[in-house]
């Protein structure tokens, strides 16, 4: 992984985000330069931008602007998730070219945030110029874990470390009719991650998703590390770097 200037920290601040009506919460992380392109950094069901800061500096680091931020319904961004909720990837993408002035945009997702990328990328085919898709979850996954969620109660829910505030009346009729499948079919310049050992979302949904996709595309398989193995992994985090870089602008 290249560094934008050896010693030299990356600068980050806070940035809002609107979206629909809403304020979402993100912080944005410059390098020591102009930036090469960018790379929006999109989290999980339950999560928030502080869980994947270290992806944003390691893309800083490399020379990259990125910006981290909350989904509606998460952390410190207002509101509550809903069948919407990818237009929310689309309005960051949005403030991180503008205040980073970058030539180009490829985003990162883990999770529900690889969902929702996929669901801003069959919108608007032309915004990111490559994904990375870290477990991308299947509406089936995250409908159990609404279920999971709902069963705890509001009491359990605040003792959780992931937690967020989701429109199931909405959600639920939007994730029982989903087809990521169809949403994936033909997009280029796509990387996968996913362990086989996932408990949360099915290796199986990723190995769908890889065998629709044009190429340029890649699938890294990893043996174990869980639902958040790929999210911490040193290899794929280095391999982000490499695809966007590689399949920028």
């Amino acid at each position: 992984m290249r560094t934008s200037s050896a010693g030299a920290r990356p600068r980050s601040r806070a940035v809002a985000v609107p979206c629909d009506g809403l304020r979402l919460a993100g912080r944005l992380f410059l390098p020591a330069g102009e930036p090469h392109g960018a790379l929006l950094v999109c989290h999980g069901a339950g999560s928030r931008k502080e869980n994947h800061a270290i992806m944003g500096e390691q893309a800083a680091a490399a020379g990259l602007a990125a910006l981290t931020f909350d989904f509606r319904g998460h952390g410190e961004s207002e509101g509550v998730m809903d069948p919407d909720g990818w237009r929310d990837a689309v309005a960051a993408g949005d403030v991180l070219l503008a205040e980073s002035g970058a030539p180009w945009l490829a985003a990162r997702g883990a999770s529900m945030g690889g969902m929702l990328l996929l669901l801003a990328a069959h919108a608007k085919p032309d915004f990111f110029s490559s994904l990375v898709l870290l477990c991308p979850a299947d509406g089936a996954s995250l409908l159990a874990g609404l279920d999971e969620l709902e069963s705890g109660g509001e009491a359990d829910a605040q003792g959780r470390e992931y937690t967020g505030r989701f429109d199931a009346q909405s959600l639920r009729p939007f994730l029982r009719g989903l087809d990521l499948v169809a949403a994936a079919r033909g997009l280029p310049r796509v990387l996968l991650a996913h362990a086989r050992d996932d408990g949360s979302v099915p290796f199986a949904h990723s190995e769908r998703l890889a065998a629709v996709l044009a190429p340029p595309s890649r699938f890294i398989r990893l043996d174990r590390g869980g639902h958040h193995g790929p999210g911490r992994s040193p290899h794929v985090a280095r391999a982000t770097i490499d695809w966007v870089r590689a399949h920028g602008g």
